[in-house]
């Protein structure tokens, strides 16, 4: 029933093109940058990362209970089976124990030597910091996923129009070949085929068609938006030629990447716990001073009365043996340390992977983009060439389908490595730690030239 009703609220939110609690409802012109400014700011993932800063602001808050002083208000009432008296002087008789017994008091502690208390504050400074890298590293995949959406819309886009202008021009070609065959200067198959290659066209408009609404729900869905929204997307899919040298990338990937923070910070982290193990070796000292007040007098336990008392002193506390609590804690904090020792070399191993991938990637991508503009247009030259044969009578219907298929597949190939060439730059930005909110893939990778440096072998 609970579910039921949560489903129910949600559909209506869908039914209503509106902000609500559905996502934003965008419509109009939407740039790259504002979707990524979108992502950022309504994307549930990153919403979720972001609470993590409060918890290391409550963390450090917490840290400071191992320095600062701690004061406790107690209250107590005992009810005893009977009561004890004693004779006294002259036959008479006092009262030594009450039935009815009540106190209550402040005790005020101050710990004065652990050695919890450095590495506890230590430790929250540092986890404030590793979550601070972690959310950049959570924003940085979120970014880059946002721009890959953005792109495959975009690229969507045109691989529907492509199709669309191919399944026009061989309506066309139908129609032609109809009339032809009436005239007797065309056959049925001339019609058939024809027939054929409007059905095939019709078909990859309809795929195309439908990735494009994939490719928008997955982009909405990024941006934290309504599945409703109807946004028209300005950027086109940039193509950016640049020479990164791959000894500048390595060096710039190992100082800003966000994984390398992060781990390095894991592993102050843990060696800040191997402090707080080894401290539980030392003495804990703490000076303490309480006020009490009880009934009886705590001073006078045969008097029926209110009274009060204070104490203060030093406390010392030093464990001479746990049953292999603390070595067996320290043994584990130890191996912790070093496992995260070999997964901050393993990770500054991987980065160095991904760099060289990444900069074979992009080589790569941008010969594939330069050989498909020329194969667009060789294409193109190939369609035109085949129909002014066709009207010349030098070339058949069948052959200017051919070229006709062949000009759409280059098309699609042609803004397939487009967008395959903005991707790898957008993998190596990341890669290198470079992907931050003003960093967009129409911009140079790495910004006031190219240094000097080593190149992939």
């Amino acid at each position: 029933m609970i579910r039921a009703e949560a489903a129910a609220s949600r559909v209506e939110d869908l039914s209503r093109q509106e902000t609500t609690g559905s996502g934003v409802y965008l419509s109009g012109p939407l740039l790259l940058w504002e979707a990524v400014a979108l992502a950022q700011g309504y994307n549930r993932t990153l919403q979720q990362e972001r609470e993590g800063q409060e918890i290391a602001r409550g963390r450090i808050q917490a840290s400071w209970s191992e320095a600062l002083p701690a004061l406790n208000l107690t209250g107590e009432y005992v009810r005893l089976d009977e009561e004890r008296s004693a004779a006294g002087p002259e036959g008479t008789a006092y009262t030594t124990r009450y039935q009815d017994q009540y106190s209550t008091g402040l005790r005020l502690t101050q710990p004065l030597f652990n050695g919890r208390i450095g590495a506890a504050l230590r430790a929250a400074k540092l986890y404030d910091e590793w979550t601070r890298a972690s959310i950049r590293a959570a924003t940085e995949a979120v970014q880059r996923e946002t721009i890959r959406a953005y792109y495959r819309a975009v690229l969507s886009g045109h691989l529907l129009a492509v199709n669309q202008t191919a399944l026009k021009t061989a309506e066309r070609q139908l129609e032609d070949a109809r009339a032809r065959r009436r005239q007797g200067m065309a056959s049925n198959y001339d019609e058939l085929r024809a027939q054929v290659e409007v059905s095939n066209f019709r078909a990859q408009v309809l795929q195309a068609r439908n990735e494009r609404d994939v490719a928008f729900t997955a982009l909405y869905r990024l941006m934290g938006a309504s599945p409703e929204s109807e946004a028209d997307l300005v950027d086109e899919i940039p193509l950016v030629i640049e020479q990164i040298p791959f000894g500048d990338a390595v060096q710039t990937a190992l100082e800003q990447r966000a994984d390398l923070i992060v781990a390095e910070y894991a592993l102050r982290l843990q060696e800040e716990s191997v402090a707080a193990a080894r401290s539980r070796y030392l003495p804990d000292v703490s000076g303490y001073v309480s006020q009490s007040w009880a009934n009886p007098d705590p001073h006078d336990a045969s008097r029926d009365q209110w009274g009060d008392e204070w104490q203060a002193g030093v406390q010392v506390a030093l464990p001479i043996f746990d049953g292999l609590d603390r070595r067996g804690t320290l043994i584990q904090e130890r191996a912790k340390r070093k496992q995260l020792e070999i997964a901050l070399h393993d990770a500054e191993d991987k980065a160095v992977s991904e760099i060289r991938q990444a900069v074979l990637s992009l080589k790569t991508a941008e010969e594939f983009a330069h050989s498909q503009s020329q194969n667009l247009e060789t294409a193109r030259e190939a369609l035109r060439l085949v129909e002014a044969g066709l009207k010349e009578g030098q070339n058949t219907p069948v052959e200017v389908m051919d070229a006709r298929q062949a000009l759409t597949k280059a098309s699609a190939n042609y803004y397939q490595s487009i967008f395959d060439h903005a991707l790898a730059r957008v993998a190596l930005q990341q890669a290198m730690g470079l992907l931050a909110s003003d960093a967009l893939p129409d911009e140079p990778v790495l910004r006031g030239g190219a240094r000097s440096g080593g190149s992939v072998e």
